[in-house]
């Protein structure tokens, strides 16, 4: 096997370990607060998404400064600080007493993040430049894998024990990963001149401000996850508006969206070859059109059938944005501004993850949950027609994008 598919696939091992620690709480943080003094239902309802979105508010903030760390020092090392770091914040988790406590470990865990930007950049690296979207393909996949897996398992371990065992076993999923990436992986040597490790945070952030290209696509990670996020809390409530009971309604969304998971899995493995060969640009419009059009389809549904339907086939497109951005957001860059570049478009990403699920629950009081699929659908349009009038930037006209 050659060296860089191996040191890929155990990248693909620390990311699955990393999105099921980092996502497994997702399913029962409702049911934990109580036992952490928070009873009202109106207020668990509030501390759940102020927890779900303090950690990716403020690794978006932080984004950038890991990412120019792990230019300096090693991407590496930046992947084994995060994920070190979150074996002891995972632990204390499963150990505070109050819903302050366990906020500002959400936070600290944000803030000590940068996993994803030092991953991505590190997997861009690994990869001859022709292979980068089937590396990142294959990398997404198992990010899907991962986050969609974590909220079953902590859900089922928190049932099976109960909500504080969970945490501890996390922990340990962790310290594997963690294992791995300090035994299992080979950093590539790094390009960096002495000037370039001298520049200063905000000399390096201009630098990376000013390469043309970025820009648009930093606003189309930002777009992709808004508009998939968006319909993330209206979701539960469409199954249930469509169901004759309220019976199984948990059930339903959890099958529908560990579908969309696996369809998005393959969407990914695929987009990234097919990028490959016939440009990254033009699979990421149609990618983007398929997607407006599964959504604006997910609005006129009636039963749960044809909803469920509508979303598994809607992965078939969405599982392949995110890889296809960012294999072509590595066209702009040099080796030594990927972490950097990454920390920057990954913290857009998150900023999407954030204001995304709160504009979903505010538009669809305003204007209704059909009306903001056909919102959402408008988005990735807008998302295509900014891929198309934001093409062939100078330095790239000779590379295939």
């Amino acid at each position: 096997m050659e060296s860089w598919k191996r040191n890929l696939y155990m990248m693909c091992f620390v990311q699955f370990g990393a999105g099921i620690s980092l996502s497994f709480m997702f399913s029962f943080i409702p049911l934990y607060l109580p036992h952490l003094g928070i009873t009202e239902t109106h207020q668990v309802a509030k501390w759940s998404g102020v927890l779900i979105a303090a950690a990716p508010f403020f690794a978006a903030l932080m984004g950038p400064v890991w990412g120019n760390l792990g230019d300096k020092h090693g991407r590496k090392l930046m992947v084994q600080r995060v994920l070190l770091t979150n074996i002891f914040v995972v632990l204390s988790m499963g150990l505070v007493t109050n819903v302050y406590q366990l906020l500002l470990l959400r936070i600290l865990q944000g803030m000590l993040g940068g996993f994803q930007s030092a991953a991505i950049a590190m997997v861009t690296s690994l990869a001859p430049k022709e292979k980068t979207g089937y590396a990142l393909g294959v990398y997404q996949t198992a990010q899907i894998v991962g986050t969609s897996s974590g909220p079953f398992i902590g859900g089922l371990l928190a049932d099976i024990f109960n909500y504080r065992v969970p945490f501890f076993v996390m922990a340990f999923v962790t310290l594997a990963s963690l294992l791995v990436m300090m035994t299992q992986v080979k950093e590539p040597p790094r390009n960096m001149n002495e000037q370039q490790k001298k520049m200063s945070f905000l000399q390096s952030l201009s630098a990376i401000a000013h390469i043309p290209g970025l820009w648009p696509m930093a606003f189309i990670n930002f777009l992709i996850q808004f508009g998939l996020m968006i319909v993330t809390p209206i979701i539960p409530l469409y199954i249930k508006a469509l169901s004759d009971s309220n019976d199984y309604v948990a059930t339903a969304t959890g099958l529908i969206l560990a579908l969309s998971g696996v369809t998005a899995a393959i969407s990914s493995m695929t987009a990234g070859r097919l990028g490959d060969r016939l440009g990254h640009h033009t699979i990421l419009i149609l990618l983007s059109i398929g997607t407006a059009v599964m959504f604006g389809l997910t609005a006129l549904t009636t039963t749960i059938l044809a909803f469920g339907l509508t979303r598994v086939l809607a992965g078939f497109f969405i599982g392949g944005l995110m890889p296809t951005s960012n294999a072509r957001i590595s066209k702009f860059v040099t080796d030594e501004q990927r972490g950097m570049a990454f920390g920057f478009t990954t913290s857009m990403t998150l900023m999407g993850t954030v204001v995304g699920p709160m504009a979903g629950g505010w538009l669809s009081g305003l204007i209704g949950i059909p009306a903001t699929f056909y919102a959402t659908m408008g988005m990735f349009l807008v998302s295509a027609l900014w891929v198309w009038f934001n093409h062939q930037r100078p330095q790239e006209r000779n590379a295939a994008a």
